[in-house]
């Protein structure tokens, strides 16, 4: 059966290509390693600040007397149960400054204990179980519910910019509130005493979190995947070598290449945006010229990658192996779909060698919570310095293959 002749000239060929035979052999395992290593992780060293006005008293009714004095602490017992993993802890004791520190995106939480949160806890138990006795200073005694329960609730500022940390702090408050409330009444539950502010009214969906990461995503494959695609044909087909061959310079080439993608990228970035909004109503609170400065430098950056992946291509098959390479790690550790502080030490540096990390933080502050040009100056000088490395390096290939050519 010639079939199984044609096979074996198949495989025959594959195992002679050792760039191949690497791809095929390793690619999947470091998918495997990098996906596990990528969503295994929790989330460490969330900055968070706290509070803490309460006195630690609280003042109740027992029959046969007036009223005791019980020192309690209850503010504090909440803070010893919090993960100190988990958690990166200031203590403050300005309230204003603290929601302010949320407000600037110096913190993701802000929690404020009222002065008399201990003396509100106990006497709402009080109020929900009724009378009981305890022991005070060797006798016991029984503890009468108050007629009014006084004292505001406790107030979370918090940053809910990112769907998954603010619900992981709010799981985390819950559960250390849960642990302290139940040492009074078991009916108790945080939300009871637990005032939730969040900074943005808690609009952002999962929906819109992911998508700014999405289009960057979908902006990096198209653009890499073409760009290279397209290059490698021209060179293969001769169309490259006639160029490089005519009274042109390597670099003039290599812009107009660059130019000639960008503008392609950028009509597929509008047609990305403007589908996500009319299709699937994302949140888009920014400056839509910040985000159009945004996508032109990722893409000038991305031409030049493409470029470079061409060169070291010997034909269109490899290019796309070494594309699918790059880009597809690129999705699981640019903070796309869960959050870089969930990341393993061992990983998170990986990420920020990434383009897609800095364009996908750089359109979520914009496009998510309205932040500007000094919000977004990192992101955009790092975008800026790979465009600049990329495109140099692009036309020294270029120049490379117009000497050979």
């Amino acid at each position: 059966m010639k079939s199984f002749t044609i096979m074996r000239n198949v495989l025959w060929r594959i195992a002679r290509d050792r760039r191949t035979l690497f791809l095929i052999v390793l690619l999947p395992l470091f998918f495997v390693l990098l996906y596990g290593n990528s969503f295994s992780g929790s989330f460490r060293n969330l900055p968070i600040v706290i509070v803490n006005q309460d006195n630690g008293l609280a003042s109740v009714r027992v029959k046969n007397a007036d009223r005791i004095t019980l020192a309690v602490n209850l503010a504090a017992a909440f803070v010893a149960n919090l993960d100190s993993d988990t958690f990166d802890i200031t203590f403050s004791e300005d309230a204003d400054g603290a929601a302010s520190a949320v407000a600037e995106h110096e913190v993701w939480a802000a929690l404020v204990f009222p002065q008399n949160f201990s003396h509100a806890v106990v006497n709402e138990a009080l109020q929900q179980s009724g009378e009981r006795t305890a022991e005070v200073d060797g006798q016991t005694v029984t503890l009468l519910p108050s007629v009014v329960i006084e004292g505001p609730s406790t107030v979370l500022t918090l940053d809910d910019g990112n769907p998954l940390i603010a619900d992981a702090i709010i799981t985390s408050f819950a559960a250390s509130f849960a642990a302290v409330l139940g040492t009074q009444q078991a009916s108790l539950t945080p939300e009871s005493l637990l005032e939730v502010h969040p900074l943005y009214g808690g609009d952002i969906r999962m929906l819109d979190f992911t998508a700014p990461g999405i289009i960057g995503f979908a902006l990096t494959l198209i653009t890499v995947l073409l760009t290279a695609m397209a290059v490698v044909r021209e060179r293969t087909s001769g169309t490259l070598t006639r160029i490089l061959i005519a009274p042109i310079r390597a670099w003039e080439v290599s812009i107009g290449y660059t130019l000639a993608f960008s503008t392609v990228a950028l009509v597929q970035a509008a047609e990305l945006f403007l589908a996500s909004a009319l299709l699937f109503d994302i949140r888009f609170v920014g400056s839509a010229a910040i985000v159009a400065v945004i996508v032109i430098v990722f893409t000038v950056g991305l031409q030049g990658i493409a470029t470079l992946i061409s060169t070291v291509s010997k034909n269109e098959a490899q290019a796309m192996q070494l594309v699918l390479f790059l880009l597809i790690p690129a999705i699981m550790i640019s903070g796309v779909f869960w959050p870089l502080e969930t990341m393993p030490a061992t990983i998170r540096p990986l990420a920020y060698i990434s383009p897609l990390t800095y364009a996908n933080g750089a359109l979520r502050k914009v496009m998510l919570t309205g932040q500007g040009w000094a919000d977004i100056a990192l992101e955009l000088a790092v975008l800026a310095g790979i465009a600049v490395v990329m495109l140099v390096l692009s036309i020294l290939m270029m120049r490379r293959q117009a000497f050979s050519a």
